[in-house]
């Protein structure tokens, strides 16, 4: 195993299948003072740490890992492939009552930016409201946000080290991953690390990251901004369509539309159109 530095982090070049598992007794180590909860197989981390959430057996802070999520949930009722280089975890912070709901996605994917951008060096990988990462027009981490028991789960999946032909054929043209970045293989143990301290930083230690700072630097890597969208906010209502003009103050997306009116969205679907 050989280290360098690329980015300002510093990384690992793997052999073998080393580079799709994890050093167990460095993440409890460098995750503190989160909580390592280890799965080697889960449906969703998602759905099981909001399980032992509730049977009062995971708390705050804590990580929810699994080494192969088989069942990974996006936002309403997409699903999220993961193969063995995918990084699969959910984060289980206390929730801050200055925080709504709706603004937590925007931080942590803002901080799952700063930690890629910080491994891989490359500056363009850019935010598509509400909770994806994509590069180059592809998607790189998804992000689902949920609020229970007083608890903000942030679940991460993050294409790490994830090959051209390794996803379903249906797939391959639409989704990237670090390695394909790079140019190598990663540590997932680094990678995980770092996505760790950008989250733990960006969401309990608000003096530093103040929501209005937040925002402005999400906007200035935000996908949507001067594109023509379609947002669907509910099934039973036709989609808002018009041009994006960034977050408001309070997070929310606008969307401008044809006839001057600017709609204020909290949560939906975006269809991405052309550039006006």
């Amino acid at each position: 195993m050989l280290s360098a530095t690329g980015g300002g982090v510093t990384f690992r070049h793997v052999a073998g299948d080393a580079h799709n598992s994890f050093d167990l007794d460095r993440l409890r180590k460098q995750i503190r003072p989160l909580r390592l909860h280890w799965f080697p197989r889960l449906r969703s981390t998602n759905d099981h740490a909001a399980m032992l959430r509730r049977r009062g057996e995971l708390f705050a802070p804590a990580m929810v890992l699994t080494g192969r999520q088989i069942a990974g949930r996006g936002r309403n009722t997409n699903t999220w492939w993961s193969g063995p280089g995918c990084v699969t975890v959910t984060f289980v912070l206390p929730i801050d009552e200055q925080l709504a709901a709706h603004q937590v996605p925007l931080l942590a994917g803002l901080a799952v930016r700063n930690a890629v951008v910080a491994i891989s060096g490359e500056s363009s990988i850019l935010l598509k409201w509400p909770n994806d990462l994509i590069h180059g027009g592809r998607k790189l981490a998804g992000i689902l946000c949920e609020r229970l028991r007083r608890a903000d789960l942030i679940g991460v999946g993050l294409n790490v080290n994830v090959a051209p032909d390794d996803p379903p054929r249906a797939l391959r043209d639409r989704i990237t991953s670090l390695s394909q970045i790079v140019g190598r293989t990663l540590d997932k143990t680094d990678v995980l690390i770092a996505l760790s301290n950008q989250i733990y930083s960006m969401l309990l230690r608000k003096r530093e990251h103040p929501f209005a700072a937040a925002l402005r630097e999400y906007d200035q890597h935000h996908a949507l901004v001067g594109r023509r969208i379609s947002v669907n906010v509910s099934s039973d209502a036709a989609a808002i369509t018009g041009t994006c003009k960034g977050l408001d103050p309070m997070g929310r997306l606008l969307v401008r539309t044809p006839g001057g009116q600017t709609h204020r969205i909290i949560s939906g679907q975006v269809q991405l159109g052309s550039t006006p």
